[in-house]
């Protein structure tokens, strides 16, 4: 008769899941500035009835928001990079986390510049009688070849001073928003290449930062075209640096946080594969089929659906 001789074994529990690391997976996928940004009908019609200053003091205050956001999600990731990982870029990743705000001077230069134009525009602006007629005769009447606007100009002498205030201001306001958003762009490219170094060397592909890319979108090109044949000239600068920053925070932005999302993701898993179920893909990075009639989700890039084979289209930026 066989003897039974029972045997011990410990079993270790499985390791605790990464909540840091899943918090951040899910903040970095999840879309930010959803109404930060305005299309080109919102621009041209506000912009029009406000003689551009409203465009401008919104995306100012918008953006500033949006990188605000946007830095928060990259110093938790930079956070957890140090933590996990021994690489000497770590702590110089989280440093350039914290440093990525917007820039202060930029922003009070466009809104300065702004107030100053609309100051310059009161002080020379006849308050006394028909100030509207006046402004019209300075703005989007100045220069034109029918009759009405020509009264205004004979009527209003000072309607040069006037036009020379809101063509230059605005321009110049404009542009210093559409450097604004150019420079946080680089220093996001500056971010995803350090953070690709130390990706690298824990064995995950490098990832690369969106393109900005240029700002003469079709749509923004003809709302800049419409402004200009409505005596705005400051209209075709507003309209690139609308264009930009609309692109940075649709197109530009959420891709490049996608990709970041991903390469943790990845991270992750060569870390803790037992601990998996933490790190499921979120379901804003979840790619589907783009046949109405399949809709199967489909790995990250593939070309071809798994379930129906309907070859997936190439991923495009808005155009507007």
């Amino acid at each position: 008769m066989s003897q039974f001789q029972p045997t011990q074994v410990a079993v270790d529990p499985p390791p605790a899941p990464d909540y840091f690391a899943v918090a951040v997976l899910q903040g970095l996928s999840r879309p930010i500035g959803g109404r930060l940004n305005w299309g080109v009908v919102k621009s041209v019609f506000l912009g029009a009835i406000s003689f551009g200053f409203l465009p401008i003091l919104s995306w100012t205050r918008t953006f500033r928001a949006f990188v605000n956001a946007e830095r928060e999600q990259f110093t938790h990731l930079a956070e957890w990079v140090r933590h996990n990982s021994v690489h000497p870029l770590a702590r110089q990743l989280e440093s350039t986390a914290a440093d990525m705000r917007p820039r202060a001077v930029l922003s009070w230069l466009a809104i300065f510049v702004t107030v100053a134009t609309a100051a310059g525009i009161f002080v020379n602006l006849n308050r006394t009688y028909f100030p509207w007629d006046h402004l019209y005769a300075g703005t989007y009447a100045f220069g034109k070849p029918h009759r009405f606007a020509e009264h205004h100009q004979r009527f209003f002498g000072d309607s040069r001073v006037i036009f020379g205030f809101w063509a230059s201001g605005l321009g110049v306001a404009y542009a210093f928003h559409w450097l604004q958003v150019r420079l946080h762009a680089e220093d996001v490219k500056r971010f995803v290449a350090c953070f690709s170094q130390i990706a690298e060397a824990e064995g995950v592909n490098r990832v690369k930062a969106a393109s900005l890319g240029t700002t003469l979108r079709p749509l923004w090109l003809v709302g800049g075209a419409v402004f200009y044949m409505m005596g705005a000239p400051w209209g075709i600068v507003a309209m690139l640096a609308g264009a930009a920053h609309r692109r940075y925070i649709t197109g530009t932005s959420r891709d490049t946080r996608a990709d970041l999302a991903q390469r943790l993701r990845a991270m992750m898993m060569r870390r803790r594969p037992v601990a998996a179920g933490a790190a499921a893909v979120p379901v804003y990075l979840r790619d589907r089929c783009v046949e109405p009639k399949c809709r199967a989700e489909i790995p990250r890039g593939v070309n071809f659906c798994p379930r129906c084979g309907t070859r997936q289209k190439a991923r495009v930026n808005r155009v507007a």
